[in-house]
């Protein structure tokens, strides 16, 4: 693990990984950081967010539309209801997981160092407006 010098740029980049409820793309950094960074390329900040994630300061998830987010390591210990529309998501505060994880290692000697869990599926204002579609060609039909 190497040693991170410290930078403005740096410290602004965890700042808003800190600050956010939920993980972020590089993307939505480089859209925060714009204004204050001018100079600041998109490139530099997926360079630093790989560096965190190689010195576990920070995870990915990549969730079904295949954007790379990152949050700080086990402050946002991720686990997600993501709509498979509109890709809203929510957070599962309990982790499920814990214990399958714990007798994981006990039975097969891992040091499991962690995990993530995305459940996929619609959300419940998906579901209304794809209700609401079908029901006028339904009482067409009637």
């Amino acid at each position: 693990m190497a040693v991170l010098k410290n930078t403005k740029q740096r410290g602004a980049i965890m700042e808003i990984l800190r600050n956010s409820a939920d993980p972020v793309s590089a993307e939505e950094i480089f859209d925060s950081l714009k204004n204050e960074y001018p100079n600041l390329a998109l490139s530099t900040i997926y360079r630093n967010l790989e560096r965190f994630s190689e010195n576990g300061m920070v995870t990915r998830d990549v969730f079904n539309d295949g954007v790379v987010r990152y949050s700080i390591a086990e402050e946002h210990h991720g686990h997600y209801l993501v709509c498979t529309q509109c890709s809203n998501k929510i957070k599962i505060d309990d982790c499920p997981l814990m214990r399958l994880e714990q007798g994981l290692q006990r039975d097969t000697g891992y040091e499991i160092e962690g995990h993530t869990l995305t459940i996929y599926g619609k959300c419940p204002d998906c579901l209304r407006r794809e209700q609401g579609a079908r029901e006028p060609h339904e009482k067409q039909g009637e």
